[in-house]
């Protein structure tokens, strides 16, 4: 019986080794999804001491600034946090996510770039979150000597700008690609990122964009935790 080419016990002088496995990649990189997350609920639980005013408060800036508790200034500084952490995590997930796919998708595809590009416009909007809570913690800590308007106006906008997770449609339309007609990932990804890629449009064609960081926490959570922690063949 002949021994195979690639035995290393071939008989004859010149022996012929196997060539080495490919070391196992890490996943680090898919962790960022999950502390984009993360941070993504941080922040929403943060929002809700910085907006508890009574319907009554709602024309009266004033009022609304001594309605807040002492604790605001600090849960401005969460919040702040929470979106540099968020940012980070989408820049990282992403460039993982595109390398993963370049891997699976033929070649030329832009897939694996559209996806990476729309976690960086998540990790882009919510650097301008974190950036937005910085006037908005000074000027709390000099609530006494700053215009109420001013202060109030800088929380709606903490409020909105980094919450427009928007970018997510790109990441959710290029894994629907990817697993329907690529094959690169698992159907049940594509099946996932159709429903949440939807549910991004619809915030975005509304005028509720900034809704859209509710549709992210859970679709980046899922992936995060597929490409984490998953096996096969298309996640692999």
């Amino acid at each position: 019986m002949a021994t195979p080419l690639s035995d290393p016990t071939t008989t004859g002088h010149h022996a012929v080794r196997k060539p080495p496995r490919a070391a196992m990649e890490s996943r680090g990189w898919a962790w960022g999804g999950i502390v984009t997350a993360l941070g993504g609920i941080t922040v929403s639980v943060a929002a809700g001491p910085l907006w508890a005013f009574d319907d009554a408060d709602m024309r009266d800036n004033a009022r609304m600034v001594d309605s807040l508790g002492g604790s605001a200034q600090g849960w401005v500084f969460v919040t702040q946090l929470a979106f540099t952490a968020a940012a980070l995590g989408a820049v990282l997930f992403g460039a993982g996510l595109r390398r993963r796919l370049e891997r699976q998708c033929p070649a030329g595809s832009l897939v694996p770039t559209t996806a990476y590009l729309g976690m960086l416009l998540i990790g882009v909007m919510s650097l301008v979150g974190a950036g937005m809570g910085t006037e908005a913690f000074h000027n709390l800590r000099m609530a006494d000597k700053t215009d109420p308007d001013t202060v109030i106006g800088e929380l709606a906008q903490l409020g909105t700008y980094g919450w427009v997770w928007s970018g997510l449609l790109l990441t959710a339309a290029a894994l629907a690609v990817a697993a329907f007609r690529q094959g690169a990932v698992s159907r049940w990804i594509g099946v996932v990122s159709l429903i949440f890629g939807f549910l991004a449009l619809v915030t975005q064609v509304l005028p509720f964009q900034y809704m859209a960081l509710f549709v992210g926490v859970p679709y980046l959570l899922v992936l995060g935790i597929a490409f984490a922690f998953g096996r096969g063949p298309a996640l692999d």
